[in-house]
């Protein structure tokens, strides 16, 4: 007589015990897709930021360059860089993430966004000050020093 190997006569899985594992691996699901899209925001609002930062930069270029004064202005995704003589700049158009920004100084409010004024012989901007960027997952804060204009950026809490 022949007997048949014991992997033969074993039944398997119980339903229960599947939907057990499905579960499981549902929470998990949802855990990482939860930490996946709060990362794309923070990683959104920090370009954001660095794009900031790069046009005003450049604003500050075309001042020392060519003189006058520039405005750099972001709103919800929208860049653009501005020179009073039209020697540079741009519109950078929805070129960066949209995020929320304010700013801690009344004058660079403008709208929903910001405008910061760069001119006279440093390229200073006009006045010192803070500006927020907030998405649902992270928060920079941009500093933009009175005298130079150099820019700060580090990771925020709460707006200013």
């Amino acid at each position: 007589m022949e007997t048949r190997p014991h992997i033969f006569l074993t039944r398997g899985f119980s339903l229960i015990e599947l939907m057990l594992v499905l579960a499981v691996l549902g929470i998990c699901l949802a855990g990482g897709v939860a930490a996946l899209r709060n990362g794309l925001s923070t990683v959104e609002t920090r370009g954001a930021a660095q794009d900031w930062q790069a046009v005003a930069a450049w604003a500050q270029v075309g001042v020392l360059w060519q003189g006058g004064s520039t405005r750099a202005a972001y709103d919800s995704g929208s860049l653009s860089l501005s020179h009073d003589h039209g020697l540079c700049g741009g519109d950078l158009g929805r070129s960066t993430a949209a995020t929320d920004v304010q700013a801690n100084v009344a004058r660079w409010r403008v709208g929903g966004g910001i405008a910061v004024t760069f001119g006279g012989s440093l390229a200073s901007p006009d006045g010192g000050g803070s500006l927020h960027f907030q998405n649902n997952g992270g928060a920079y804060r941009v500093v933009v020093r009175p005298e130079s204009g150099l820019t700060v950026r580090s990771q925020a809490g709460a707006r200013p």
